[in-house]
């Protein structure tokens, strides 16, 4: 007479259980992640808008600059006839109409 082994409950594999694991670690472990890598881009975000603020302010300062300057040298030269009078009075005008530009600019983006 032979003996029936009786069903033999078999261990599950450890692919299985390694899987169900992260699956469930993975989301409580990276949230606190994905919360600094948010805070980290708003204040990214906060310290961009202040350094684009200060770069045109300095943008500003240096065209007002150039503007002085070349409407002097345009006084000087003005009673040339020459090309290069031509090519100045109209690099004033470029700059004076940029200045204008980024004043606007600057406004819009205050609004």
């Amino acid at each position: 007479m032979r003996i029936r082994p009786g069903k033999i409950r078999r261990i599950q594999k450890p692919e299985l259980l390694l899987l169900i694991i992260i699956l469930v670690c993975i989301p409580v472990i990276s949230y606190g992640q994905f919360d600094e890598l948010l805070k980290e881009a708003q204040d990214f975000k906060n310290d961009s808008k202040s350094l684009s603020i200060e770069i045109i302010g300095i943008i500003k300062i240096i065209a007002g600059t150039l503007l002085g300057i070349m409407a002097l040298t345009y006084i000087y030269i003005r009673n040339q006839q020459t090309d290069l009078v031509d090519k100045l009075g109209k690099a004033i005008i470029g700059i004076a109409i940029f200045f204008a530009m980024l004043s606007i600019g600057e406004g819009i983006a205050n609004f």
